[in-house]
This record gives structure tokens, C-alpha cells and sequence, in this order.
């Protein structure tokens, strides 16, 4: 059995945020937590957020008799979303275009082993 969560516009660059949610797919619920409690990046806080909403909500389809060691990440998926596009002024009246990038997330658990780490 399966459970999805989305996270969406979030405000981190997809390729960062890609960097820290790649590891963690096979992983076990209980080991991708705790891994994310000992890195010190700010965009692990969203990380552990999708993993425990989607974790609860496999727990609320097999009614509550299930614990992070027995669910896995399936997969995690970091999409880019749109781009804030701001102009910084420079030189001889031009100006260069910042662009600030969000991302979306998608976190699948399932309760069926694969290959764990």
C-alpha cells in the first residue's frame, strides 16, 4: 500500500533541494528522520515534513498498526515550480535578472520492503 504527500512551492532551488532528497529514496522512514535530524541544511525541515505527512497518511490507511521501521520511501521527487523574476539595477542603466526558483515535492512511502540502505 502507498501514500502520497505534495509540498508545493517551496522556497528553495529545485537542483538544492534535490541534492538532500536523492539519498533518501529505499530508505526506511525511521533512518531518512534521523538522517535529516543530523544534517544541518534549513531545507531539511520541509524534507522531514513531506516524509511524516506521508507517513501518516500510509498509517491512516492501514488504520494506525504500523511504525517507521516498517515503512519505506518509495520515492522522492523535486520538481522546479515557477521563477520570481526581479531586475537588479547595474551599470550604465542596464540591469541583470535575478531569478528566484521554487521547487515542488513528492514524497511516495510504502509499507512493502525494497531495497533498504
Amino acid at each position: 500500500m502507498e501514500a502520497i504527500t505534495f509540498q508545493k512551492y517551496l522556497r528553495f532551488s529545485p537542483r538544492k533541494l534535490a541534492k538532500l532528497a536523492s539519498p533518501l529514496s529505499n530508505m526506511s522512514v525511521e533512518g531518512a528522520l534521523e538522517m535529516m535530524r543530523q544534517l544541518p541544511s534549513p531545507r531539511t525541515r520541509f524534507l522531514e515534513k513531506a516524509i511524516k505527512s506521508a507517513f501518516a497518511n500510509l498509517r491512516v490507511k492501514k488504520e494506525g498498526e504500523l511504525n517507521e521501521s516498517e515503512a519505506f520511501i518509495k520515492s522522492i521527487v523535486v520538481e522546479q515550480s515557477y521563477r520570481l523574476k526581479r531586475l537588479k539595477p547595474r551599470a550604465r542603466g542596464r540591469a541583470d535578472i535575478i531569478q528566484r526558483r521554487f521547487s515542488h515535492l513528492k514524497c511516495v512511502v510504502t509499507d512493502e520492503p525494497g531495497y533498504v540502505d
